[in-house]
């Protein structure tokens, strides 16, 4: 249950925050910025740590330290997977980094807990117009920035024109693609109907995977949410994320609508199924581009990309993003209480072309800066696919509870996908379910 789940991680939560009331947290003292830099001492910066991921920090750092030669910036490589919890664990004892790189998802629960640095104070909203406004927005909390954005991605509409080409009967330049809900819907049927009754299971195509099953909750969340947003909703909890709006009609509208094309999905998300030509449609990010070039020619199908199709002609075309960010911690928990530097170090690096270009381009990660994408590595039809969608990114909502809605999500997306309810009916009932337990969840915190 999710109410058992929160109580959890709030109990954790809540212990670093009353570590955080010791040394003056909640976002005044070290939180705030502002006056003059004192540009000397050391900064300590937490960074992925694969050798491509290093490449861009370090080139940065020595030109930092070239510019201020009594700064020194001391990089830590993590394991991004445990960056998180990682990084709470090292507010005790002022041991934690000066400048960390978290999912976006996180900047509100660390801002509400009074871990960062308010970067508003510092006049770091000047740097806005630097930065795609997608990425740039979810690193705000309550009105004052808290993040800036350093690299991203975004998922957009994988198809393969060789299965759609059959189902269709036609040829792979003629092909129609779906421009709402009810297409796409026809459209994976007439995929699935191309198998016949005695088709092998390994030789069984479908009209689309979507993400369910065990180690999926993160791209079951995300698909839950754009497909909320391609219902014409606003989210699944309020702008202010104390609300839940799981019930409302655009949220029960998009799990309806996973009830429906799980008939026509994999029963768990299966991207080597649709590597090897057997699945029409696939939401993927571009990271992914390389791969799937190499797995179609080696498997004899056409691929291509589009921006999400929407649920209904000229509506919502909704796509989660994946989004990293530089937070600057507050300087009451780290060792040199010099968040000023440090915040200056981090605009350093984000808002530089070179370093963002260094960062993405090796990984076909999506730079946040606006000149950074007219670089050549971005050019052509297919990455445009991807830019066009920045502009229709849904980001994940930073709730302090995000980890368990998240945990939820991904079971209930699976339980939909599989049709473990019964009824279109039961599936309304789940959501206004869902709903209940979530705003408990909420009340808890915020109440």
């Amino acid at each position: 249950m999710l109410s058992a789940l929160c109580a959890f991680a709030l109990s954790s939560l809540l212990a670093f925050a009353f570590v955080g009331c010791q040394f003056g947290g909640g976002g005044n003292g070290g939180g705030n910025l502002g006056g003059e830099i004192d540009y000397s001492g050391t900064v300590t910066v937490w960074w992925p740590g694969s050798s491509v991921e290093m490449e861009a920090i370090n080139q940065a750092k020595a030109d930092y330290e070239e510019l201020h030669p009594d700064v020194t910036i001391e990089v830590i490589g993590q394991s991004t997977p445990d960056f998180f919890n990682s990084y709470l664990l090292s507010m005790t004892g002022r041991a934690a980094p000066d400048i960390a790189y978290v999912d976006h998802v996180y900047v509100q629960t660390l801002a509400y807990y009074g871990y960062l640095a308010d970067l508003s104070s510092g006049g770091y909203e000047e740097l806005e117009s630097k930065f795609t406004p997608s990425l740039w927005e979810p690193n705000f909390y309550e009105g004052k920035l808290y993040g800036l954005p350093m690299s991203a991605n975004v998922l957009a509409t994988v198809y393969n024109k060789t299965l759609i080409a059959r189902a269709q009967n036609t040829t792979t330049d003629n092909i129609t693609l779906p421009e709402n809900y009810d297409e796409l819907l026809q459209l994976c049927a007439d995929i699935c109907a191309l198998n016949g009754a005695d088709t092998p299971e390994q030789e069984r195509v479908y009209g689309i995977t979507l993400p369910s099953g065990t180690a999926n909750n993160s791209m079951a969340a995300m698909s839950y949410l754009a497909f909320v947003d391609r219902s014409g909703g606003d989210g699944i909890l309020s702008a202010d994320l104390k609300t839940a709006q799981l019930g409302s009609e655009a949220s029960v509208d998009a799990a309806q609508k996973l009830w429906e094309l799980g008939e026509y999905s994999t029963a768990t998300f299966a991207e080597a199924r649709f590597e090897t030509g057997m699945v029409g449609f696939i939401e993927m990010g571009p990271w992914k581009i390389e791969d799937y070039e190499r797995y179609s020619e080696a498997n004899g199908w056409e691929v291509g990309y589009t921006t999400a199709i929407p649920f209904t002609e000229g509506g919502n075309a909704g796509s989660t993003i994946g989004l990293y960010s530089l937070v600057v911690t507050n300087g009451n928990y780290t060792a040199s209480g010099n968040s000023a530097l440090a915040a200056d170090f981090a605009a350093f690096v984000s808002s530089n072309d070179a370093y963002q270009l260094a960062f993405s381009t090796p990984q076909n990660l999506i730079p946040t800066t606006v000149s950074a994408l007219e670089d050549e590595h971005y050019s052509g039809d297919v990455w445009q696919v991807f830019i066009d969608q920045l502009e229709d990114a849904v980001a994940r909502p930073g709730s302090p509870v995000w980890s368990d809605i998240e945990s939820e999500l991904g079971t209930f997306v699976t339980n939909l996908v599989q049709h473990g309810y019964d009824s279109i009916d039961s599936v309304e009932m789940e959501c206004v379910a869902l709903n209940t337990r979530v705003q408990r969840a909420l009340n808890d915190i915020y109440g």
